[in-house]
């Protein structure tokens, strides 16, 4: 069981990488949007508590692309390039270590 505080120092990690990094909508410039992927922080965290891979968090990423944002081509395919989202998913997975 993690303690309180170092849950939620992970907590504002992650909300930190999702939108300076992950950021498949470009808000992370725009305050007013601070808080646009807090939704998804508790997913995240839930995978990381369960010793999540990296896979797992890489393809927790793109189903939230994919069927919560629809953010799809014409074809299907995710917009954001899987490096991009393979790197995002190194950076939460590196938090619980």
């Amino acid at each position: 069981m993690v303690e309180k505080e170092k849950s939620r120092e992970i907590r504002v990690q992650i909300r930190r990488i999702l939108m300076e990094e992950w950021d498949p909508i470009g808000v992370s410039e725009t305050p007013e949007a601070a808080d646009e992927y807090d939704l998804y922080i508790g997913g995240v965290y839930d995978l990381l508590a369960r010793g999540a891979s990296k896979a797992d968090i890489f393809a927790y990423l793109r189903a939230v692309e994919v069927d919560r944002m629809e953010m799809i081509d014409a074809s299907g395919q995710p917009l954001l390039a899987d490096a991009k989202r393979s790197a995002v998913a190194s950076s939460l997975h590196l938090l619980w270590q």
